[in-house]
């Protein structure tokens, strides 16, 4: 990139994730299907409480997958994503539904209040960080006190079990 471009890193992930938008949920690991959603909830349910009726904040929910589950839970979910394309798939697969999807940069936040979430959620989301420090701040003050944030994440460099 040359010094006198304009595109920032953030525009360049944004622009990856967009661009796989459309193909996302066929991907490995990215959909999750009918025999794999119950083992979701369950482990939703274990990070975070009973849902039922609380407010839920999924963080770069990509197509609306875990949202998906949170709201299996009996949950009312927000997901935000900073993908356009990716909110787009979110929107048709979860309408009609108490989903609220919300163009925004996970990690900032920016525009959503203090203290309103009941807990969150993300998924494959911290490795891509590109201020973790600053994205945790933000994501702990969304939450209400006393809430909890559940982090599902891998190692996506180094192939092997650990």
């Amino acid at each position: 990139m040359s010094p006198a471009s304009n595109f920032d890193l953030k525009e360049e992930i944004r622009d990856y994730w967009s661009g796989r938008a459309a193909g996302f949920d066929a991907a490995p690991g990215h959909r999750i299907d009918d025999a794999d959603l119950r083992a979701w909830q369950r482990l939703i349910e274990a990070g975070l409480g009973t849902l039922d009726g609380r407010m839920v904040l999924d963080l770069a929910c990509g197509t609306g997958e875990v949202s998906r589950a949170l709201l299996g839970l009996g949950a009312d979910v927000t997901g935000v994503d900073f993908s356009e394309a990716m909110l787009g798939y979110a929107r048709s697969k979860l309408a009609g539904r108490s989903w609220h999807g919300r163009l925004a940069d996970a990690e900032t936040l920016a525009g959503l209040p203090d203290a309103v979430f009941d807990g969150a959620v993300t998924r494959h989301l911290v490795w891509t960080l590109t201020d973790p420090a600053a994205a945790f701040a933000n994501w702990f003050r969304v939450l209400k006190p006393g809430a909890r944030l559940l982090v599902v994440d891998g190692d996506w460099v180094r192939e092997g079990l650990r």
